[in-house]
């Protein structure tokens, strides 16, 4: 049985627009049969010492010290509809890739 995935979602504030990724991503893994506790966060509240997690899809400018520690997705375009497609399967990609 695979273990359960960890997915961060971060913003600037951790209300409105990662609760509507939150959403997006829950029904994108569970429709390609992914199991994953997904969390979120405001830019803030993490350092990258306290990231457990498989991937982190933000929305906001992340310090390039957690691309030393974690897969981070630029989650924009789960807004904006514009390049969606591709940040999914971005994801999906990553999330199976340590299988």
């Amino acid at each position: 049985m695979a273990k359960k995935k960890k997915v961060y979602i971060v913003c600037a504030t951790g209300i409105a627009t990662s609760s509507m990724l939150r959403v997006k991503i829950e029904d994108f893994l569970k429709r390609k049969g992914i199991d994953a506790t997904i969390s979120q966060y405001r830019v803030t509240e993490l350092t990258p010492s306290r990231v457990n997690a498989d991937v982190i899809v933000a929305t906001t400018g992340m310090p390039t010290e957690f691309a030393k520690v974690v897969r981070v997705i630029n989650g924009v375009p789960l807004i904006t509809g514009k390049g969606e497609k591709e940040v999914l399967q971005e994801l999906l990609d990553v999330l199976q890739a340590d299988k």
